[in-house]
């Protein structure tokens, strides 16, 4: 499913966690938007992790 990610301040302290845990780029745009392909069965974790407040799902 592709997605882009864009991360908030307290995910950006835990940027290379989550991009080994998911298999996304380490690549970051100018605007803390990373551009992703994330597997289905990752998305409930994904979801997971929106919840707490690292990041924010955007369907772009």
């Amino acid at each position: 499913m592709k997605l882009t990610i864009c991360w908030t301040k307290k995910g950006r302290q835990c940027h290379k966690e989550i991009c080994q845990r998911f298999h996304i780029s380490d690549y970051m745009t100018v605007n803390h938007e990373t551009p992703c392909d994330i597997r289905e069965e990752d998305m409930e974790l994904l979801r997971e992790c929106e919840r707490r407040g690292f990041i924010q799902i955007r369907n772009k």
